[in-house]
């Protein structure tokens, strides 16, 4: 496998990534992919009822902060996308064949390192909120149900929706520099289809258009399976969505200019999956503050 330890540490093909940071990464995953089997109650989650803890590892923000900028850092290096020629470049035959997988499978590469910067922003916004309480040592039990339920919300409303969103803005612009070359003069269509107007016009529709849906469908989704209902769900959104939507445009407004300035689709959505795990923390936040009476936790979407 390429794999040996030594001297507690994990080593495989030059990446360092020390045993405890290993084992929080494992835990992270499968806590999100399994049921809950010892849930416990809390009266922290909106809707009272029970949550996910588990004590395999002991976390602290601390080692959360760890763990988590690993799982990113190393999800994030393993999608970026290659040159056309990386099959052959690509030296060893475990490496080539890793690199050939994650060239035929672009699409899936991309929403699995979405859902893992979705996990991580709720994770992280869990540890934030034990670190502001009682210090970075302090032992942080995890609502795992919270995490399933964020990064499902985030990747309903966020990522499957941008990878089309992306490619739609992509192959429009493409499509919008050839007319403009065609009909317009020479000077026009080069002040016109510059890569620097290309980019703020993507970013202002998708702050308009594309921002204004998907902050409507993540305070709707938290709300609803969190077992709300319909009626819970549009009062969470008139509640807080203006507030959301005027953080969304301080914080996209140039993360948007960045992210179309590159000029490799799967690119962009591996640096849009990085920023809006940090803008994904504070809507984890936001969707959890209590707004008004308590959730009725019976019709919850987590399994009990």
């Amino acid at each position: 496998s390429g794999k040996y330890v030594h001297g507690g540490r994990i080593e495989s093909h030059g990446c360092h990534i020390s045993a405890e940071s290993g084992k929080y990464i494992s835990l992270m995953w499968q806590a999100l992919l399994l049921p809950c089997a010892h849930p416990e109650p809390t009266s922290s989650q909106p809707g009272g009822g029970k949550h996910c803890v588990t004590a395999t590892v002991r976390l602290t923000p601390a080692r959360i902060y760890a763990g988590t900028a690993i799982a990113v850092a190393a999800a994030s290096a393993a999608v970026i996308p290659a040159g056309p020629t990386a099959r052959q470049q690509s030296p060893g035959a475990v490496r080539a064949a890793l690199r050939a997988l994650r060239l035929d499978n672009d699409m899936a590469a991309l929403l699995a390192h979405g859902a893992l910067a979705d996990a991580a922003a709720d994770v992280l916004a869990q540890a934030v909120a034990v670190d502001s309480a009682r210090g970075r040592t302090a032992t942080a039990d995890l609502d795992w149900r919270r995490v399933r339920r964020s990064t499902l919300a985030a990747l309903v409303s966020d990522d499957i929706p941008f990878l089309l969103w992306a490619r739609l803005l992509h192959e429009a612009s493409h499509r919008y520099v050839l007319a403009a070359r065609r009909v317009l003069s020479p000077p026009l269509a080069r002040a016109l289809t510059h890569p620097a107007s290309l980019a703020a016009t993507k970013a202002l529709l998708s702050q308009i258009v594309y921002e204004s849906a998907t902050a409507v469908a993540y305070l709707g989704l938290q709300a609803y399976m969190r077992g709300g209902g319909a009626a819970e769900a549009w009062a969470e959104v008139r509640a807080k969505f203006w507030r959301v939507w005027v953080d969304g445009l301080a914080f996209f407004s140039a993360t948007y200019l960045v992210v179309f300035a590159l000029p490799h689709y799967s690119m962009q959505v591996v640096v849009d999956n990085i920023a809006s795990l940090v803008f994904n923390m504070y809507l984890s936040h936001v969707s959890h503050r209590k707004r008004g009476p308590p959730v009725p936790h019976s019709n919850s979407f987590c399994p009990r």
